[in-house]
């Protein structure tokens, strides 16, 4: 017996650390923006004393007070900086509801010499829907007009959750019911506020010896043409690709870029000790460095990836939203034999 009230003590005691760690990895991290500050030379010191500032994966939805907060954050951390470029990498929006936060966010942006740039992400064409085999199952028990029909319906929607189950076992990318959204009305807010999309596309960054600054569409949901991207850039000139899945950054040719920005991994939002990420939305990179400064990059290019500072599930776990600051200095000295 006392064998028994032990075992129901330590489940009663696992099931409250558990419920702890959930409402901690809800509301624990998420609203806690802080600045992640890289500092970094580009290959013959290209852009030297500049600063960047990289935005990243808001996932904007309707009101709510971690919004609210996240957003009191964000005009907190943005009023001492002085950036000299300003790159926002994608997923602005996590649905329709968020385009009034993400005007927030753009009247907020601080002044930049040398310009505002952003790429979309593959949540600013549409939102994912988590639980829509739920809804397929209800109406397959609304709608079929045989019992037969309802199972079979019922299997197809289960063999939808296991497909689901197996891309997230092998950290593939994840495929979901889709809701389309407003990208239209994305991409003239960003116009509205002097913000240039860079849809496959790359411009010289004036008054900056040469660098140039070079965007490429979603591979997920977009139109992806990083030769068209690329294309403008004179070739032996010192370039930043904006790109919001990191894939795309592997699949520059060797020299064509000097920096990469990337986001959509949300640094694995949940990230577990000794584990890594639960999932880190179907990229190259791994579980244990889902985030980060890379220098793995075709051709020894360098690439930063932002935690960003939303999320596409409400829970983060050792992985809080960030905003990110990248100084870039001089070239290192060469090394003499």
């Amino acid at each position: 017996m006392s064998l028994m009230k032990t075992f129901l003590r330590l489940l009663a005691g696992a099931a409250i650390l558990a419920q702890l760690l959930l409402l901690y990895a809800w509301i624990g991290e998420r609203p806690r923006l802080r600045v992640q500050r890289y500092r970094l030379a580009l290959p013959g010191g290209a852009g030297r004393g500049l600063c960047i500032l990289q935005l990243s994966d808001q996932h904007f939805a309707g009101d709510s007070w971690v919004r609210r907060r996240r957003l009191a954050e964000l005009r907190r951390l943005l009023t001492p900086l002085r950036p000299d470029l300003i790159v926002l990498t994608g997923d602005f929006l996590h649905n329709n509801a968020g385009l009034d936060a993400v005007e927030d966010l753009l009247q907020m942006l601080p002044a930049a010499p040398l310009g505002r740039y952003a790429v979309l992400g593959n949540h600013d064409y549409c939102e994912y829907d988590w639980l829509g085999f739920v809804d397929d199952i209800v109406a397959a028990w609304q709608q079929a007009p045989t019992l037969a029909a309802r199972f079979r319906d019922t299997a197809a929607a289960l063999r939808d959750v296991g497909v689901l189950l197996g891309q997230i076992l092998r950290n593939d990318r994840l495929r979901f019911h889709r809701v389309a959204n407003d990208t239209t009305e994305l991409q003239a807010l960003l116009g509205r506020y002097d913000v240039r999309l860079l849809h496959n596309a790359a411009c010289p960054l004036p008054g900056a010896a040469g660098l140039w600054v070079a965007g490429v569409d979603d591979p997920i949901e977009g139109a992806p043409d990083l030769a068209a991207a690329l294309a403008p850039i004179p070739a032996g000139s010192p370039a930043i690709l904006l790109t919001h899945n990191p894939d795309l950054a592997y699949e520059v040719p060797a020299g064509a870029v000097s920096l990469a920005l990337a986001g959509h991994t949300h640094g694995g939002q949940v990230v577990m000790p000794g584990l890594g990420a639960i999932h880190t939305q179907g990229t190259r990179l791994s579980r244990t460095h889902p985030a980060g400064q890379f220098a793995d990059l075709p051709g020894g290019a360098q690439m930063v990836v932002s935690r960003g500072m939303g999320e596409s599930t409400p829970f983060r776990f050792r992985c809080q939203p960030e905003i990110v600051v990248i100084d870039l200095l001089p070239a290192a000295p060469s090394s003499t034999a």
